[in-house]
């Protein structure tokens, strides 16, 4: 999001650095941001460093986990965009710098100020224009793209002829609530692509905690309709061999268009499948959602 409020911007041809701040190594703080002149510690490179605000300089510093970082360096930081002057370590003069500022946490950082873990007025200065960015669960359409690109890449990369993913094993995707959002979607196509026997990425291929996580939410998420006397397989028990049968498919499905009086819409948020997708698979099965409107 970052990046692409970057390249977006006017600083798009000028430098975007990110830095993540709960990373920074201890003692090397102020040097890691402002830099310092020759000589200034032990270890210390003999011609001096430039810090990240001055080679974001013109562009744009990206600040990743802000909520993590010290309270005594959160201070510097506050002058530094006061002033937006930087001083070296080891160095006399104040150097000029035209840098904007992006910060990101996955912390509420107001109760952060109100626990006096994060400067309240470092909050009021940051806080000029927020975004709110829904976690992955929140927007299950991203997943479908999200997992072709990351396919497609990763292959690339780790010379694979990995070229898709089976509709049981994208289901289980759908129907995971992903806490760690993109980063942990791309680390389960990455075991997966390397897993992976055939040119295609099944259950199988996927993670225990993703498979197992599925079973739980899609068992609570697609009860029985009322009246269905017959037990009523969920999409996890159809797909646990790694097949989607497709007598057990037209059951699923019936089952929904059950529950829902036909409603297409709604039994596709019910089995967490896409739209087109659901309607690809009626026509594929024969089955007319009309006839259960009225039941």
């Amino acid at each position: 999001m970052a990046q692409s409020i970057h390249n977006a911007s006017d600083r798009k041809d000028a430098p975007f650095i990110a830095i993540n701040c709960g990373s920074l190594p201890k003692g090397l703080i102020e040097s890691e941001l402002f830099g310092y002149e020759k000589g200034s510690f032990t270890g210390a490179n003999k011609e001096g460093h430039p810090g990240k605000f001055e080679l974001a300089d013109g562009g744009t510093l990206f600040l990743d986990e802000i909520g993590d970082m010290p309270l005594e360096l959160q201070t510097t930081l506050l002058r530094v965009l006061q002033s937006k002057e930087i001083v070296r370590i080891g160095g006399t003069y104040p150097k000029q710098i035209d840098v904007r500022i992006i910060a990101a946490t996955n912390v509420d950082l107001l109760n952060s100020v109100n626990d006096k873990r994060f400067r309240h007025d470092l909050y009021y200065r940051l806080n000029v224009l927020s975004i709110q960015v829904p976690p992955l669960r929140a927007r299950t359409g991203d997943i479908t793209v999200l997992v072709n690109h990351f396919i497609t890449f990763i292959s690339k990369k780790l010379s694979k002829s990995i070229y898709s993913i089976d509709d049981g094993a994208m289901l289980l995707l759908l129907n995971y609530d992903w806490p760690g959002n993109v980063r942990e979607l791309e680390n389960v196509i990455e075991r997966a692509v390397n897993v992976a026997n055939s040119g295609v990425i099944h259950i199988e291929d996927l993670p225990n905690e993703v498979r197992s996580h599925s079973f739980v939410q899609i068992h609570q998420d697609v009860p029985n309709p009322e009246s269905e006397p017959t037990h009523v397989a969920t999409p996890i028990s159809i797909l646990a061999a790694g097949e989607v049968k497709s007598e057990k498919a037209i059951e699923l499905i019936i089952a929904a268009l059950k529950a829902e009086k036909g409603n297409v819409s709604k039994v596709s948020e019910r089995l967490n499948i896409p739209r087109r997708t659901l309607y690809r698979k009626l026509e594929k099965y024969g089955i007319d959602a009309d006839q259960y409107r009225f039941l």
